[in-house]
C-alpha cells in the first residue's frame, strides 16, 4: 500500500475534494448538493394497504392536481410530454392549503403503487416538480424477518457442492435467476403460473423446482443467498417478447445479459411480477421454499455491451432504463418485506471505462452519479452497491501491486488494493440513505491461479490479504469469492478454490487448490496461523493498519468539454495504411490516472509511412471545426522521427521530434466544413526506426462552440 498523504492541510484538501467532487458531478450531469429535493415541491407518496397518500410542502399555493404517470420509459419521456398528457391520468385535484390527499390504491386489478406521481397545476398542464415514487411503505403489513442478514462475510459464487461448501464453512452464497428462463411467456396453456393483478403469468415448473431446491438446501446449510436478477437474450430469443427491450437486438447480443425491458407496459408488468413473485415465495416466515436476502439487478451495468446489453447507446440512455429497474425492483420488494436488499452491480473500472466505445461502456462513477441523481430527484430509497473488485490484471492476482488504483475518489479503478475508497466514497451526505452508509456487497471477485509454481501460493496469499481487508471494513456485508470450481470457458482463468477436473462436463469438480485451505479458516480461530504464509508474499510483517483513512488529494483528469465528431483512434481499422509497419491503439500517461488513448503508428525504416482516414465533417455554423492531437516521441531510445498532417494533400502540421518529445496542435478545419476530406497522418523514422513509438495522442475533430460574450 502506498503511504497515506499527509503533507497537506486537512482544509484545503477538503476544499480541493469537494470540488473536484462538483465538478465530476457536473460533468456526469449531476447536480451535487441537496437542491434535488426541492425541485419535487415536496412532495411525498406513501402507501398503505387501501391508498396512496400525498404529503407536500406549505409552499404550494392555489388549486393544484396531482397527476399520475407510468413507468415505462418510453411512454412519457420528455416533462413537457409528461405534463401535456397528465390531465387524463389526473387522479386528484383540490386545494393545495389541504396540504395533503389520497387516493384509492387499486383501480381494478392494477396497483397504483407502480406508478408515479407529480403535483401539476389545477388543468393538470404545469408541472410544479419532479414526478415522485411511493418511498413510505411502513403502513403495510410486511415481512420483518432479517433473511439470513448478520451472516459471516464469507461466502462463495457458483457452488458446485453443497457438502463442500458446508466444509469450506460458507455464509453466504449466491443464485443467478434468469428471469427469461423462470418465466413462460409464450404458452398459452402454461404448466405452472400464478395471477398477478387479475392476469395468469407462467412459469417453466423445471426452473422453479431447481431454484427451490437450490435455496432450500442453502437455507438448510444455514446460507445467507443474494440472487443476481439477469434478463438473458439469445440469438433465438423473439425481438417481439416482452422480456426483450426495444433497444436489445437478440441478433446482436454478445453473451446474453441484458436490459430488462423497463420501456413498455406489457416489459414493465412482467418484470415487477417476477419479482413480487420471487419475494412473495421465498422471504415466508417458513422459509418452506428456501430464503432470499436480496436481488442485484443485473450485472455490471457500466459495461453494458457484454453485460447488460442494449445496443450501442449513450450512457445516460443505460442509466435512465437502468434506475427504472432499479426502482421498480425497490417498490416491488419493499411492498412485501422491510428487508429485503437491492443492489446496483458495477465491476473495478471506476474513473475509466472497460471499453474504449462510449456507446459500449463508462465509468463506474458516472453510473453511481447517475443513480444516484435520478434516485434522489424521485424520492431516495435504500439501493446497495453490488461492487466486483478484481485486481487490475484478472491474470496478475497480486492486487497490492496495481498501479491504477490510489488511494483517491477519482482513482481509475477500485481493487482491493484501493477498497477502502469506496465506503469511504458512499461516505459523503449526498449519497447516504437516512443519514447512513448504503449496503455494500463484493459479490463476484476471485484471483488467478497461474500455472506456474508459484501460482497456487499468489492466489492463496491474494485472497488471505484481501479477506482482511474486508474485515477491516465495517459498511462491506459480505465477500462472495468467485470461484468454487474453474470454469473452462472463462477466458482462461483460473479462479477457483478447485479446479476443473479436465472432463467435457463443464461443471467437473477437481482437485483442491492451496487457496481452499486458507478460504476454510477465514474466520475461524486458526485465521492468523493459517494465513501468516501470506504476509511475506504480499510485503507485510503483521495485518494491522490495512486501512487508510487519508486519501491523496483528487487530481483533475483530461476531461473533453468539445463535442467530438470523429475519433481518429477509434476508426483507426478503417484507415488506409501505406508503408507502415503497425497501427495499434496505445494509453498515454501515468497508470495512476486517466490514460488518454493514442495512435501508434511505427514507422518502416525507409521512406514515410501514411495514414489515411476519410470522412465528412460537420457543416453546423456555430462554434469552430477543430482537429486536436498531440504529437508525441514516446520512447527515450528513439534517435527522433518526423511528423506531419495533411488535409486533402495540404500540408497543415510538420515537426520533427527527440525521444519522448510531445507537441501539442489544434488545427482549424472551417475551410472544409460540410466537405468529404481525407486527413493523412505521416510519420517518417528518418533514419533509424528502432524505438521510433510515434503516437498521436488523442486524435479527434470536435465542435467548440464560440465563446458566449
Amino acid at each position: 500500500m502506498p503511504p497515506p498523504y499527509r503533507d497537506f492541510n486537512r482544509i484545503q484538501f477538503l476544499l480541493l475534494l469537494r470540488a473536484v467532487f462538483i465538478g465530476l458531478c457536473l460533468l456526469f450531469g449531476v447536480r451535487p448538493g441537496t437542491d434535488l429535493l426541492a425541485a419535487s415541491a415536496g412532495l411525498r407518496v406513501a402507501v398503505t394497504a387501501d391508498e396512496i397518500q400525498f404529503r407536500w410542502d406549505a409552499g404550494v399555493h392555489g388549486t393544484i392536481s396531482i397527476a399520475r404517470l407510468p413507468l415505462a420509459t418510453n411512454q412519457l419521456t420528455a416533462d413537457s410530454a409528461e405534463a401535456a398528457s397528465s390531465e387524463s391520468s389526473v387522479v386528484w385535484r383540490g386545494e393545495a392549503s389541504q396540504l395533503g390527499a389520497t387516493t384509492s390504491r387499486f383501480e381494478g386489478g392494477r396497483d397504483r403503487l407502480f406508478a408515479k406521481y407529480r403535483l401539476c397545476s389545477a388543468d393538470g398542464k404545469e408541472p410544479l416538480g419532479a414526478p415522485q415514487y411511493v418511498t413510505d411503505f411502513s403502513a403495510l403489513p410486511r415481512g420483518k424477518g432479517t433473511l439470513g442478514a448478520g451472516a459471516s462475510k464469507k461466502g462463495i459464487t457458483c457452488l458446485l457442492d453443497d457438502a463442500d461448501g458446508v466444509a469450506l464453512g460458507c455464509a453466504q452464497v449466491n443464485e443467478n435467476i434468469d428471469i427469461g428462463g423462470l418465466l413462460d411467456v409464450r404458452s398459452s396453456d402454461p404448466k405452472a403460473h400464478f395471477t398477478y393483478e387479475g392476469r395468469t403469468v407462467g412459469l417453466n415448473p423445471a426452473v422453479v423446482a431447481l431454484l427451490d431446491r437450490h435455496l432450500k438446501a442453502a437455507h438448510h446449510n444455514g446460507q445467507r443467498v443474494t440472487g443476481i436478477l439477469l434478463n438473458n437474450v439469445r440469438a433465438n430469443t423473439p425481438a417481439s417478447s416482452p422480456l426483450v427491450h426495444p433497444l436489445t437486438d437478440p441478433a446482436r447480443v454478445p453473451i446474453g445479459p441484458s436490459a430488462f425491458n423497463t420501456a413498455t407496459e406489457e416489459g414493465v408488468f412482467y418484470y415487477r411480477a417476477i419479482i413480487h413473485w420471487l419475494v412473495e415465495r421465498y422471504t415466508r416466515e417458513d422459509a418452506a421454499f428456501g430464503l432470499l436476502s436480496g436481488l442485484v439487478i443485473g450485472n455490471e451495468m457500466q459495461s453494458h455491451w457484454s453485460w447488460y446489453h442494449l445496443g450501442n447507446v449513450d450512457a445516460k440512455v443505460v442509466i435512465r432504463e437502468y434506475a427504472a429497474a432499479l426502482r421498480i425492483a425497490d417498490l416491488a420488494t419493499r411492498s412485501l418485506h422491510e428487508h429485503f436488499s437491492i443492489y446496483v452491480s458495477l465491476e473495478h473500472h471506476w474513473l475509466m471505462s472497460a471499453s474504449e466505445d462510449p456507446t459500449k461502456g463508462f465509468s463506474g462513477l458516472e453510473a453511481i452519479s447517475g443513480i444516484q441523481r435520478i434516485s434522489t430527484e424521485g424520492g431516495n430509497f435504500p439501493w446497495g452497491l453490488a461492487f466486483h473488485p478484481y485486481p487490475q490484471n484478472l491474470f496478475k492476482a497480486e492486487f497490492w501491486n496495481d498501479r491504477s488504483a490510489p488511494l483517491r475518489f477519482d482513482a481509475p479503478r477500485i481493487t482491493f488494493h484501493n477498497l477502502e475508497v469506496l465506503p469511504a466514497f458512499l461516505g459523503q451526505s449526498q449519497f447516504l440513505f437516512e443519514g447512513k452508509v448504503r449496503s455494500i456487497a463484493l459479490t463476484e471477485q476471485g484471483f488467478h491461479c497461474a500455472d506456474d509454481e508459484a501460482g497456487e501460493m499468489l492466489q492463496a496469499g491474494a485472497f488471505a490479504f484481501a479477506w482482511k481487508k474486508v474485515q477491516a471494513l465495517p459498511a462491506i456485508e459480505s465477500f462472495l469469492y468467485h470461484r468454487h470450481v474453474d470454469h473452462p470457458h472463462e477466458g482462461g482463468l483460473h479462479l477457483g478454490l478447485r479446479a476443473h477436473d479436465g472432463t467435457p462436463n463443464v461443471n467437473g469438480i477437481g482437485k483442491k487448490r492451496a487457496i481452499w485451505s486458507v478460504f476454510q479458516s477465514a474466520g475461524t480461530a486458526q485465521e492468523d496461523a493459517v494465513f501468516a504464509f501470506a504476509l511475506p508474499i504480499v510485503g507485510r510483517t503483521d495485518w494491522n493498519n490495512l486501512i487508510s483513512s487519508e486519501f491523496e488529494p483528487p487530481r483533475t483528469p483530461f476531461l473533453e468539454s468539445d463535442k467530438v465528431v470523429y475519433d481518429f483512434v477509434q476508426k483507426r481499422e478503417s484507415a488506409l495504411k501505406e508503408n507502415v509497419q503497425n497501427v495499434a491503439r496505445k494509453l498515454v500517461g501515468p497508470e495512476d490516472e486517466i490514460q488518454r488513448p493514442g495512435l501508434l503508428q511505427h514507422p518502416t525504416p525507409k521512406g514515410p509511412g501514411r495514414l489515411l482516414f476519410e470522412m465528412e465533417l460537420p457543416s453546423e455554423k456555430e462554434g469552430d471545426c477543430v482537429l486536436l492531437f498531440e504529437a508525441l516521441l514516446n520512447h527515450e531510445k528513439s534517435t527522433g522521427a518526423a511528423f506531419a498532417v495533411e488535409v486533402n494533400g495540404a500540408e497543415v502540421f510538420v515537426r520533427s521530434l527527440k525521444a519522448v518529445e510531445k507537441v501539442p496542435a489544434e488545427i482549424s478545419l472551417n475551410a472544409w466544413r460540410g466537405q468529404k476530406v481525407t486527413i493523412c497522418w505521416i510519420v517518417d523514422a528518418l533514419k533509424d526506426p528502432g524505438y521510433d513509438w510515434t503516437t498521436w495522442v488523442a486524435p479527434r475533430i470536435v465542435l467548440r462552440k464560440s465563446p458566449t460574450p
